[in-house]
Order: C-alpha cells, then structure tokens, then sequence
C-alpha cells in the first residue's frame, strides 16, 4: 500500500478508536476536537498535490494554505471586499512577505488555536523551528503540534513545530517552562506573546490573582523576563532588527476603565464586565512593551541593535475567543458593531507577523518601532489612547507586576 494511503487508512482507524471511544463511556468529545479531528482522505489528498509544487508555488494562497492543513478546518473564506474599502480597514501584511527564517527559533504562546495557531504555522511555513506553549487539553495541543508538522512535510518545508501544555495561570509553570527553553535553547528569535483570557466573566487563579490579569499579563510578564537573556545572546549574532518581541495587543485598550491605576493588586482583583476586564489587560501589553523598551532595552553596545518589542492590534477578528465573548452588554455591543469587518483568525495573525518578521523594519529605522504600538501593518506609531501613554501608569503596572511576582515565586524580576 503507498505510503499516503497507509498514512490516510491509519489516520481514519486512529480517529475511529476515538470516537468510539468517547461514545463508550466519558464525557462527549467536544466539538472543538471534532473539527481538528485527524487528516481526513479529502484533506489528504488536497496536501498531495503540494509536494509537486515548486518552493514559490509552495509559499501558497491563504485560501490553499487552509486546505492544505484539513485537520484545522475553517469556513471558506468570504470574498474579498472592494479594493477601497479593503484600504480603508488597514493594510496587509501576506504571508507570503515572511522572508526566509531557515534557523531561527521562534516561540509562540497560545499556538494550537486561533491567531496563534497561524502565527505558528506561517513561522514553521518560513522554516522556522516553531514552540507552542498553551494552556490547553492534551488532545488539542497535541493535534496542533501533528496538524503544522504534517502540512510542513507535505510543503517540504525544514521548520518544525514542537508544543508544549503549561498553565497560563499558574506563574511558577510558567516561569519553569522559560526556565526550561532558557536551558534547552541555544537562541531564540522571536516571541509572540499571544495567549489570552477574552471577554470572559471575572474569575481568581490558584494564585489569588484575577485570570485576565494574570494570564493576558502577569504569564507574559515572566516569561518575556526570563527569556530575554536567550534573546539578547541571539540578537549579538542574528541580522540587525530580526530579534523579535511581540506583544497581541488591542484596539479593544480603549475601553479600559478610565481610573486604571495600576496600583495595587485589589485593583486588579476587582469584579467588573468581562469586556473592561480584557480591555484592561490589553492596555496592560501596550505598558508592558513600552516599559521592556525603556527599562531593558535602552542600554545596548554602539553599532547594534537591540531586541525590538511591539505591541499590535490584530483587527476584529472572529477569533474562538470572541465567539464566547456575548455574556456582557458591551460584548453584545462590539460584536453587532463589527460583524460584518471581522476578520478570519489567518488574517489577523497577519500584523502580528508583520512585526515579527518584516524586513523593512531593520538596522536603519529600528527605532521608529522600539516599544511602540501598532493598530496596523506599516502603520503609524502614536495611535494609541491617551490613557495608554500615560508614563505614570505604565510605571505602577511594571511595579505591580514585579510586586505579584515576587510574592508568588519568592524572588525579584524586573
């Protein structure tokens, strides 16, 4: 039997076991693992026709790239809208513009779904060796991993993806998982700082702190400190302005309760909508990478260029996050807003990718990028809100973070 079918007839038996399986005893398998089920023969054979590609033909369409990748299957992109207004909701950044990242190692958090699933996928598709750490069920993290790396064979593409289950809410996992990749690693280019609690009600970690603010923050917090060694090693070798740190912000900042002050953690642990709670923390980010800019960053040797931080807003994306985001007034309220501009989760991985990886950032115009925060590819710094920019709360937040983390791992970090 060709290699394919046994691949096919394997996949199919595997997936059979499964489901019987879970129809047998246990809870119902949900839905979400249904539709990232293993390759299906129709999947299958849209992936074979690939391998016969040439390497540009393989750098495919965003359409082509999703079929390629079955497993991870997603309605059929709508048609494009006209060119005008197309502008008008921002600029883009294809894939296909991703240079060459032939041994670099970049590290995507939140990467076996959504966004950050193609943030992954577009990294491995460049060559890159890709880590996915999440907070997520063994059976859907692991099946990222299988479904990148089984596209990634079929384009003949070198990347690798590797995943990794860490509790995003659980600051001593996270800071032994970058513990771990700061001793396994020899370098690391990139950091995608995507994982995230959405508009979901109030809710307290095992640590006593608020789960948007630990998880979309705190988690990023550490491990962006703890990896920048790794990060700042690699920089002294890498190509000028390649080393990478990206922050997934929002637009969505601008709802932030007007008297955030970021000081003290009772503020945080405060019950609120679920929209202001995650608008809250996306300011958080945009403090975040300005403070890693001027705290970390600021000080380097003449004629290098540092690590670059940004913070970007991938649009209104119909996310999985946002298709739970309807509990709240004001959920309901920007989902009917933006329902007919929301984008795919392929498309708005797109600015994140920009910022990762576009070449027309580099050793020349660094520092028009350093620490800011970005609402579009090739867009403009300063956009931010007022309170965003505000030098005072930026400050409390680095603070009240430094005060969190050491009252849960016992030591200083900032």
């Amino acid at each position: 039997m060709p290699t394919q079918q046994r691949r096919m007839s394997s996949s199919q038996d595997v997936q059979g076991r499964r489901m019987s399986a879970s129809a047998g005893s246990g809870p119902s398998v949900p839905t979400m693992q249904q539709r990232r089920m293993s390759v299906s023969s129709q999947s299958a054979q849209r992936r074979m026709s690939i391998t016969s590609q040439s390497p540009d033909a393989r750098r495919m369409s965003s359409t082509s790239r999703r079929m390629s990748i079955g497993a991870y299957t997603l309605p059929v992109p709508a048609p494009p809208l006209p060119e005008g207004l197309n502008n008008l909701l921002g600029k883009r950044f294809k894939p296909e513009n991703i240079p060459d990242l032939s041994g670099r190692t970049a590290l995507v958090t939140g990467g076996t779904s959504g966004i950050g699933f193609f943030d992954a996928l577009e990294l491995a598709l460049a060559n890159a060796k890709v880590i996915i750490i999440s907070t997520t069920a063994s059976w859907h993290g692991k099946q990222a991993e299988v479904d990148i790396n089984a596209a990634l064979q079929e384009c003949k593409s070198t990347g690798s993806v590797v995943w990794h289950a860490v509790d995003m809410s659980n600051l001593k996992a996270v800071d032994a998982a970058a513990q771990k990749i700061l001793n396994e690693e020899p370098r690391l280019d990139i950091l995608i700082c995507n994982a995230g609690i959405g508009q979901t009600p109030f809710a307290m970690t095992g640590d006593g702190l608020e789960k948007h603010f630990e998880v979309n923050n705190l988690a990023h917090y550490v491990l962006t400190l703890r990896l920048l060694p790794l990060m700042q090693r690699t920089a002294a070798f890498a190509p000028p302005g390649t080393v990478r740190i990206v922050m997934q912000s929002s637009e969505l900042h601008r709802m932030a309760p007007s008297d955030t002050k970021f000081e003290f953690k009772e503020e945080v642990n405060s019950i609120t909508d679920e929209t202001l709670l995650y608008a809250r923390t996306k300011l958080g980010l945009i403090y975040l990478t300005r403070e890693l800019a001027q705290r970390k960053l600021a000080t380097y040797p003449p004629g290098t260029t540092p690590v670059l931080v940004m913070a970007v807003h991938p649009g209104s994306v119909d996310s999985e996050i946002q298709k739970n985001a309807d509990n709240g007034p004001m959920a309901k309220l920007k989902k009917l807003l933006t329902r007919t501009t929301t984008k795919t989760d392929e498309e708005g991985a797109e600015v994140c990718l920009w910022a990762a990886t576009c070449t027309d950032i580099n050793a020349d115009n660094w520092k028009e990028y350093q620490g800011n925060y970005f609402s579009e590819a090739y867009g403009r710094p300063g956009g931010e809100s007022n309170l965003a920019k505000d030098e005072q709360i930026a400050d409390n937040f680095w603070e009240l973070c430094a005060a969190c983390v050491k009252e849960k791992l016992g030591e200083e970090l900032r």
